[in-house]
């Protein structure tokens, strides 16, 4: 999920229920163009827009439905593709959050 519209590119229209049990519109769907560490690129797919987001969040169940295996060994947090390709690796915060910087791209 991500909070900047400007950054997803299709109109989209259904709502997502959070974990407290609150449901909120989700009035955009899109992709978000990243770069990798390594200089590549890479899309992350199907991003809902949430306004009131103050962080964009990666869902760990859609990742894992889409094929990508995650491993979380020693506070270390990795994420593989299909190939057993790296994509990510990031370590817990001292909030106890996996936090990712990704280098936005846009859609030309």
């Amino acid at each position: 999920m991500c909070g900047q519209k400007e950054l997803l590119a299709d109109s989209f229209r259904t709502k997502v229920k959070f974990g407290d049990g609150r449901f909120v519109s989700v009035p955009g769907k899109g992709r978000i163009l990243i770069t990798l560490k390594n200089g590549d690129h890479m899309y992350i797919y199907d991003v809902f827009y949430v306004s009131d987001m103050k962080s964009n969040l990666l869902s760990m169940g859609q990742l894992a439905e889409k094929g990508y295996v995650m491993h979380i060994v020693e506070n270390q947090f990795s994420i593989f593709d299909k190939k057993k390709m790296l994509i990510l690796k990031t370590f817990l915060s001292k909030n106890r959050m996996f936090s990712v910087d990704f280098h936005m791209g846009d859609f030309k």
